[in-house]
Parts: C-alpha cells; sequence; structure tokens
C-alpha cells in the first residue's frame, strides 16, 4: 500500500500529524520492532510504499497510526508478484467457505471473475464446505461481498497455498464511489437525487481517505 500525505479537503480535521516528515519517521520506528514490514520511498516525496504480511498486518498499522494522531491517506492494497525464468508468478491462496447450502451457487458464482478454481465440496448437515485456490489479490473486498450474500452466516478462512502463474486481469469495482467535498447538514429529501447513484451508510466515515 501507499501511505500519502492527505490532500484532500478535510485535511488535517482529525488528526495532528500531517507531514511527510511526521510519517516517514513513525515508519522508521515501526521497522525497529516489526521485522515483516518494509518501507520504500517513491518519486514523490510525500508517498511512501509500505509492504506487510497482507491486509491484517497493515491495517493494524494504520489503526495504531490513527489511535496516536497520524493522519494520511492510503491507497488500495496490491499484492507482491515474483518473476522466474521470465514469468509473472502471483501469490495463491487456499480458501475455505463453510456456507448454509442454500447459498452455495451464488459463493460459486462469486469466485468465477477472482479466479478461484473450486478443489473440494464436501457436505456439513445444513452447510456446505467449498474450497478453493484463489490468486491472493482475488480475495481483496471478498469478505465483505460474502458476508453481505450469505446474511453474515458464511465462515471464511484462508491460507497461503504457493505461487503460480499469473491468471489474468481481475474485475475492478463495478460501482463509482460518492464523496462528500464540504462538511454541513443535510436533510433526506436532499439525500433522494443521490439514492440513485450509490448506497449510504449511517457507519462513521473513517478518517483515512482512500486514495
Amino acid at each position: 500500500m501507499n501511505f500519502i500525505v492527505n490532500n484532500s479537503p478535510f485535511a488535517g480535521r482529525e488528526g495532528k500529524m500531517v507531514t511527510s516528515r511526521n510519517i516517514r519517521e513513525r515508519l522508521d520506528r515501526e521497522l525497529r520492532t516489526n521485522v515483516s514490514l518494509r518501507v520504500e520511498d517513491t518519486a514523490n516525496p510525500d508517498t511512501f510504499k509500505v509492504s506487510g504480511r497482507g491486509e491484517l498486518h497493515l491495517s493494524i498499522l494504520i489503526e495504531n497510526m490513527r489511535r496516536e494522531g497520524f493522519e494520511m491517506a492510503v491507497s488500495k492494497p496490491e499484492v507482491i508478484f515474483r518473476e522466474e525464468e521470465g514469468k509473472k508468478l502471483e501469490p495463491m491462496e487456499y480458501l475455505v467457505v463453510d456456507v448454509p447450502s442454500e447459498y452455495q451457487g451464488s459463493i460459486i458464482e462469486k469466485m468465477g471473475p477472482r479466479k478461484g478454481e473450486m478443489v473440494a465440496m464436501n457436505p456439513m448437515g445444513d452447510t456446505i464446505r467449498l474450497e478453493f485456490i484463489i490468486p491472493a489479490r482475488g480475495l481483496i473486498g471478498l469478505r465483505g461481498e460474502v458476508m453481505t450474500e450469505t446474511r453474515g452466516t458464511a465462515v471464511v478462512t484462508h491460507t497461503f497455498h504457493d505461487y503460480a502463474p499469473y491468471k489474468g486481469d481481475i474485475p475492478g469495482r463495478k460501482n463509482g464511489v460518492l464523496i462528500a467535498m464540504e462538511l454541513g447538514e443535510t436533510t433526506a429529501t436532499r439525500w433522494m437525487p443521490c439514492s440513485r447513484e450509490g448506497s449510504f451508510s449511517s457507519e462513521p466515515v473513517s478518517r483515512f481517505t482512500a486514495a
């Protein structure tokens, strides 16, 4: 992921540590104890490339920095590829989904565009266990979709499997993103025209801006 100095319209409202020097010093301190972390400079002095052992590893670092008063933008996560003998290799995950049998069709359907290959299907009473080998990049955003599709009844686990030849492009976000450019109050009637363009949540907005 890229850690970027926040240049959004709401910059400076949530944190006190906002400069590139603040962020770089904090990442340097983290490197002393977090042996799995890698930090690289980029052509842009306000952007740092941070590599770790998955989304959870990086999200814990981001949350710790947020609680310490840091404010920044972060890019979407990307997997780290390898190249061996001129071939592009990508990390694969062994994915296990325990789901009620009525949802198995929709779960299998979701794995197709994400290049997931089913290797086993085991009935277990009222639930069914589906096992896939899937590119690690295919897991990004998958858990939320599965939980929504199954009404929160699915159990999703995965572990590293191996590196394999690049499986091809995976479709990105289907819907756009709605971004508020100003703070203020509004009414339900003002929101109604926007409802045709996207969905809204009453949950608090994260103080980190997705780049």
